[in-house]
């Protein structure tokens, strides 16, 4: 009996919860209000809503089912439900719990201030309005609509959005930790977090997506696609890791302490600016336009391709590396310390550098290559251009270049050696400061000019070489092409291999020139002391040396001309076609031995010992003004003239085919052996005849 009694009273309980619920609904539906109580309430709200004082459900877990064309549901304590339909859903929780709504409305506005407790939401609307307030909590958005936006400003909550709109606002304000997890699409998607820390995740498509972070820490994390992706960081420290696809891609990590960014993007245009203070930033991408704005310490890597690229590192500390391609690339280092590694291709490249540190480039520009380097450091570069223009002034730091132009021109400052291997229809270098330099070039004009102290060394083959080194120090170079010139003013030696249509060398300082002269015409002049060394072979051969030092010379052409105006010995082989013409002005011995076609003059004007060999077709012309020995031996076809004006030993073997003329004006002993058509022997003076 008992059991019956039981069953009797549960079937009665259920049957009063049925008329209950169905009285409190007809009131609903006709007074647009329910009041529930503290405890457990479940209530179906059918109606208009349009009237009344809404859903009152205060304390309690409580559920509401909803189908009403307005819908206010207002609860305190507990845990609140809501499903159902309505054209307008207003939901508001003032007291801790948490609130789950889901269902279809025109536009939905949920609102939870309590203390504690989550907001989930599963639903379609054309507007979606999510605020949470308070201590803790999260939001978890799962729906579609035209409008969507979410805020949360609670201490500690996070809010997870997977959602469809034409805009989606999901706003993070304040608060101490909280993270920010988006997947979404629209045709505008914003998120933001202001939180003392946390981060965001966001992955989504959108014609506009701005992601912005800002706080004490915390990173964003983006995965998507728009016509206008905008992502900025501004926390103390945090990173931006961006992947994406857009128009416009702006990525930015803003001010603090330290962030790094890490960019893989393809977009008509990328940009990526960095003003941490440590940090760095990493690109891999491909755009019309990709810019790198870099002011941290730290450093810059790019991998990409694009119609512009450029590249700007402000911070004192660190390193670029950069491989890319594109219609134009320009990189520019500035700050105290940093390293280089390049490796460029494109139209035209602009190289600007002004730190510390190594800077290896490689650069191949369809039109220019222009490189400017300050600072010190080592610069090691390979170019490849229509044009290669290269400007490098360090106060410490070597330059080695290797590359092909039609047009090289390289400027080089600074305390180092000084490598140059270029290839180019037109090559000039000009050289200042200290160290050596080592030349391998191969153009249509090759043009050095050297105003630094050190040596120079290497091989020219041009149509012209010119060579021009003012400045102590050794020469030896190998020269090749239709003009050969070299020149030198200052202290030091010369060893010089030339060949070419014309050769010339000049030298005005103290040093020796040894030389190898294959040529047209083949031109030496010294001024200075020091001693010349040469074999010359050529059309003409013109050897002077002005100054003390002692000449030494071998020249075989058409005609030769050698004139030592200066102190010190002068022995000359001289061997031609046409004419030798031999001229020492200074004291100091004087050899020569000269055999010609045409015909030899010797002259001789100063004290000191004078010989002479002289083989001449046509005639040979000896004359010594000055005091001292002087001997000849003169063989000539026509004539041989010899003339002695000064004291001293004169002695003469004259073998001429028409005539011999021998005068000696002048006091000592006095000899001639004359063979010849007619002779003649002239002596004025004292002494032995």
């Amino acid at each position: 009996m008992a059991f019956v009694a039981d069953a009797f009273e549960s079937v009665v309980d259920a049957v009063v919860d049925v008329v209950e619920t169905v009285v409190d609904s007809v009131t609903y539906l006709v007074t647009g209000n329910y009041e529930g109580d503290n405890g457990d309430n479940t209530f179906t709200a059918v109606g208009l809503g349009l009237w009344g004082g809404g859903v009152n459900v205060y304390g309690g877990n409580d559920t509401v089912y909803a189908a009403s064309l307005k819908l206010d549901v207002y609860d305190t304590w507990g845990n609140l439900s809501v499903h159902g339909a309505a054209g307008f859903m207003n939901i508001n929780k003032s007291a801790w719990g948490n609130m789950t709504v889901s269902g279809l409305a025109g536009a939905t506005n949920l609102q939870h201030t309590g203390r504690t407790g989550n907001i989930d939401f599963t639903g379609v609307a054309a507007s979606n309005y999510l605020y949470r307030q308070g201590y803790s909590g999260n939001i978890s958005f799962t729906g579609a609509g035209i409008s969507n936006r979410v805020i949360s400003k609670v201490r500690y909550g996070n809010i997870s959005f997977n959602g469809i709109g034409a805009s989606n606002i999901v706003e993070r304000i304040g608060g101490v930790q909280g993270d920010i997890h988006f997947t979404g699409a629209g045709m505008s998607n914003r998120v933001t977090n202001s939180a003392n820390r946390g981060s965001i995740y966001f992955t989504g498509v959108g014609a506009y997506n701005k992601v912005e972070r800002k706080g004490h820490s915390g990173n964003i994390v983006f995965h998507g696609a728009g016509f206008y992706n905008r992502v900025v960081n501004a926390t103390h420290n945090g990173n931006i890791d961006f992947a994406g696809i857009g128009g416009y891609n702006l990525v930015e990590r803003r001010g603090g302490d330290r962030g790094n960014i890490t960019f893989n993007s393809v977009g008509v245009v990328n940009h990526a600016i960095n003003t941490a203070k440590y940090g760095n930033t990493n690109f891999i991408g491909g755009g019309g336009g990709n810019i790198i704005e870099h002011s941290a310490n730290g450093n810059v890597s790019f991998k990409g391709v694009g119609v512009i690229n450029k590249v700007t590192h402000t911070g004192d500390y660190g390193d670029i590396n950069f491989v890319g391609g594109g219609g134009g690339n320009i990189i520019t280092r500035s700050g105290l310390k940093g390293n280089g590694n390049l490796t460029i291709l494109g139209g035209g490249n602009v190289v600007t550098w002004s730190t510390k540190g190594k800077l290896k480039a490689t650069l191949g520009g369809f039109r220019l290559n222009l490189l400017k380097r300050y600072g010190s450091g080592n610069t090691e570069l390979t170019l490849v251009s229509l044009g290669n223009i290269v400007d490098v002034e360090v106060s410490k730091g070597n330059l080695s270049l290797v590359g092909a132009g039609v047009a090289n021109i390289v400027s080089y400052k600074g305390r180092g050696t000084l490598n140059a291997r270029l290839l180019g229809g037109a090559t000039i270098i000009t050289r200042r400061g200290y160290g050596n330099s080592i030349l391998y070039l191969l153009a249509g004009a090759n043009i050095f000019t050297d105003f630094s102290t050190g040596n120079v060394r290497g091989s020219l083959f041009g149509g012209l070489n010119v060579v021009t080194k003012q400045g102590n120090g050794n020469i030896d170079l190998a020269m090749y092409g239709g003009a050969n010139i070299l020149t030198q003013v200052g202290n030091g030696n010369i060893q010089a291999k030339m060949l070419g249509g014309t050769n010339v060398i000049t030298k005005a300082g103290d040093g020796t020139i040894l030389a190898l002269l294959f040529g047209g015409l083949n031109v030496v002049t010294q001024v200075g002391n020091g001693n010349m060394y040469l074999l010359m072979l050529g059309m003409g051969n013109v050897a002077t040396k002005i100054g003390d030092g002692n000449v030494i010379v071998g020249m075989v052409g058409v005609g030769n001309v050698l004139t030592h105006v200066g102190n010190g010995m002068t022995a000359a082989l001289m061997v031609s076609v046409g004419a030798n013409f031999f001229t020492k002005v200074g004291n100091g011995p004087t050899l020569a031995l000269m055999f010609s076609a045409g015909g030899n003059i010797f002259t001789h004007i100063g004290n000191g010992l004078s010989a002479a060999l002289m083989i001449g077709g046509q005639a040979n012309i000896f004359t010594k003004v000055g005091n001292g020995t002087t001997v000849a031996i003169m063989l000539a076809g026509h004539a041989n003239i010899f003339t002695h004006v000064g004291d001293g030993f004169s002695a003469a073997l004259m073998i001429g085919g028409t005539a011999n003329i021998f005068t000696k004006v002048g006091n000592g002993i006095t000899l001639a052996a004359m063979v010849g058509s007619a002779n003649i022997f002239t002596h004025i003076g004292n002494g032995f005849s």
